[in-house]
């Protein structure tokens, strides 16, 4: 007898996660194109092999639990053991089914380990009905445990957002992440996409943001021509929303520090190009030459000559940059610890570190000290960040108006700018923090400032 074949796709993706430390999604991708499994497997294999990354170190803990004191385990031995441990505590499988492929697995990785996961894992699915071995209400490392994250970040939930906020922020980590699109097309309508997209059997529906589309059949969508051809762009419906706050008059240049890849550079000049008007700029600022790269080629795709790239550390006075007191809006990415977005980044909950919070919202100030000198009397500041701290979000615009450089700058609410049923996500300060929700957005911040004169 041998393992499944989803099975033993799910542990080989998760090894090669650990042992090149590469994106899970990229890896997964690749496995299941060279696979020949039915469409009901692929989705067996994701699901192992997403939760097994995403949970691993509450997997470990557990099996740990049942080897003898100081006995280590061969990492590919451990990362079989990690895929039988996840189906046995977060998949609802039946345990006997788990147990005996688990023990086939560590077989065909080390025949001599049989009897040592057979012993495991039996121990195991005996005390899986007593998971998470705690009270989650009251002890904060059964909460930690049920939700498969670590004790440092549901801890910081429970401080930021109170027990069941956090608690539901978890549950969602835990879900499949929606599949939102961007209308990025100037040849073709937002109806027209909608249509192509359902042609293709996207099962696209339309959202509460200008523009954004969900996409109910994420695999279709990703596959469509409307994707390929660029008339959409995938964007978060959060992210989309910061786009939606900055300030774009006609004939504004706008400068997005932190471009990446471009994705919300993009759309502010598609939208301002849909809209007409006279000529529009927008100047996108990235310390990595590659990804701006990757925005001129879309840009040029999709007619968009209006975008400039600038390869610059914005933190500094590097050649590039725009003038001071040249732009009408500066939206600011934010460098940042991503917890917003964990859903869509599996690999990342155990890499993240509390000491990198601290870290980044250094950075996010020295950012936002030196955009501010390039925003013009009477222009705007949005500093948006895919992460939920409030050291990294409210604590670094509040330093930001206590300093020097701050002085000249005001909140501008973006109350406006919040559609129907996001209200719950905009604070009494007239700033924005959404949370991961299952079927909705990721976990984003956003805030606008003006600067007077």
């Amino acid at each position: 007898m041998s393992a499944t074949m989803a099975r033993t796709l799910a542990r080989e993706v998760v090894t090669a996660v650990r042992v090149r430390d590469a994106y899970a999604h990229e890896v997964l991708s690749a496995a299941l194109e060279e696979s020949k499994l039915s469409e009901r497997d692929r989705g067996f294999a994701t699901m192992l092999a997403y939760g097994t990354i995403s949970c691993r170190g509450t997997l470990d803990e557990a099996v740990v639990r049942y080897l003898s004191p100081g006995r280590e385990l061969e990492p590919m031995v451990g990362d079989a053991l990690a895929v039988s441990a996840y189906e046995l505590l977060f998949s609802g499988k039946a345990a006997h089914a788990a147990v005996s492929e688990g023990v086939e697995l560590v077989k065909a990785i080390r025949p001599a380990a049989a009897g040592l996961a057979n012993a495991v894992l039996r121990k195991l699915a005996a005390d899986a009905p007593t998971f998470p071995w705690g009270d989650p209400l009251t002890d904060i490392e059964a909460l930690a445990r049920l939700h498969g994250h670590p004790t440092w970040l549901a801890q910081l939930l429970v401080d930021e957002f109170g027990h069941e906020a956090a608690a539901a922020f978890m549950e969602a980590d835990n879900e499949p992440a929606p599949l939102y699109l961007a209308h990025a097309s100037l040849e073709r309508s937002f109806e027209e996409v909608l249509d192509s997209l359902n042609r293709d059997g996207a099962d696209p529906v339309e959202t509460a943001i200008d523009g954004c589309i969900e996409a109910r059949v994420p695999s279709r969508a990703i596959a469509s021509k409307a994707l390929k051809r660029k008339d959409v762009l995938v964007c978060d419906a959060a992210a989309q929303f910061a786009v939606s706050c900055v300030p774009s008059g006609p004939g504004a240049w706008i400068v997005e520090i932190g471009a990446g890849r471009g994705t919300k550079s993009v759309l502010l000049a598609a939208m301002a190009r849909r809209r007409g008007g006279p000529a529009f700029r927008v100047t996108a600022v990235d310390p990595h030459a590659f990804k701006l790269k990757e925005l001129r080629d879309t840009a040029s795709v999709l007619g968009l000559p209006e975008i400039s790239t600038c390869v610059a550390d914005a933190t500094t006075d590097a050649p590039g940059l725009p003038a001071d007191g040249s732009a009408d809006a500066v939206l600011i990415d934010a460098p940042c610890t991503g917890l917003g977005t964990l859903r869509r980044h599996p690999d990342r909950r155990w890499k993240a570190k509390p000491e990198e919070i601290e870290t980044l919202a250094l950075l996010g100030s020295a950012l936002l000290q030196r955009a501010a000198r390039l925003v013009k009397p009477g222009g705007f500041m949005v500093y948006s960040t895919c992460t939920v701290t409030r050291a990294e979000n409210r604590g670094v615009l509040e330093e930001f108006l206590a300093s020097e450089a701050g002085e000249g700058f005001a909140y501008d609410t973006v109350t406006a700018n919040v559609p129907a049923g996001w209200e719950r996500w905009l604070g009494e300060d007239g700033m924005f923090q959404s949370l991961p929700t299952q079927g909705g957005p990721d976990g984003h911040f956003v805030a606008r400032l003006i600067r007077k004169g």
